[in-house]
């Protein structure tokens, strides 16, 4: 698992790694309203969802379980 960890007392519910998410590895609990990893393994490791929270609730892992896809 890439994304290490999503702290739920930091997170804001904004969405914004959601929408980051190239790989839809994150998808949002409405419920809850905050993020959590659906599809580990599916995680490219591309750190978007890192560097684009607004109030630095996740943790990532560079390591890369899988290439990442090739762009056009």
């Amino acid at each position: 698992m890439v994304v290490k960890n999503i702290n739920e007392e930091l997170c804001i519910g904004c969405k914004i790694c959601v929408d980051i998410c190239t790989e839809d590895v994150i998808r949002f609990d409405e419920t809850r309203q905050k993020p959590y990893v659906k599809y580990p393994r599916d995680c490219v490791a591309c750190t978007f969802c890192e560097a684009i929270c607004p109030v630095g609730a996740i943790d990532t892992d560079l390591t890369r379980p899988r290439k990442l896809p090739e762009v056009i």
